[in-house]
């Protein structure tokens, strides 16, 4: 993947910013954004621990919104 001009490698750089959360114990869940015709954007929703129950009704709330959708968009 190209940002910015630099090369940067997709891999070790996919749970860079879930998986210190993830690891103290915090939940997180990455919705998609819609946005058609546009780069592809998340929004990462982080709840106190032992709140899953939480984020996932925010993130069902988003969606409902039309805010996120986990449908693909394109081919």
């Amino acid at each position: 993947m190209v940002i910015a001009g630099q090369e940067t490698r997709v891999r070790p750089n996919l749970g860079l910013f879930t998986q210190p959360l993830s690891f103290i114990g915090l939940p997180v869940l990455c919705v998609p954004v819609q946005r058609p015709g546009a780069l592809p954007l998340g929004v990462q929703i982080i709840g106190a621990p032992y709140s899953e129950a939480v984020i996932l009704r925010v993130a069902a709330v988003l969606e409902a919104q039309g805010i996120v959708s986990a449908e693909l968009i394109g081919p």
